[in-house]
């Protein structure tokens, strides 16, 4: 659990940076995005064997995975609103999933 009081909130406000795009502008929000992947690679490595329920750590991380490739492909081929809207919906699902996972390991620790 004490991983994870370090991890969430750092992804946390990594994906709120990421919604701040207008705020931001485009080479900070790729950086950031880079240092989300490399936070969400150290997140997995260091709570594999911690996850409560894996189907939606699982989940997580592919939402994130998918925004990342939307967002790759938002850039490279202009006029496809709907790659901008999955893009947008799977970070919303990221920063939900992600919400959730933290709820529940915290009630869970909290019932132990």
């Amino acid at each position: 659990m004490k991983k994870d009081l370090v991890f969430a909130p750092i992804l946390f406000v990594i994906g709120i940076f990421l919604c701040l795009l207008q705020v931001t502008g485009l080479v900070a929000h790729i950086v950031i995005s880079v240092l989300g992947v490399a936070a969400l690679v150290a997140y997995t490595v260091l709570t594999k064997k911690e996850w409560k329920i894996p189907a939606l750590e699982i989940a997580m991380r592919a939402c994130y995975g998918i925004a990342i490739i939307t967002g790759i492909v938002i850039m490279n081929v202009s006029g496809l609103a709907a790659v901008a809207i999955i893009h947008k919906i799977f970070a919303i699902l990221f920063i939900a999933a992600l919400i959730v996972i933290l709820v529940s390991k915290y009630a869970a620790e909290k019932k132990a």
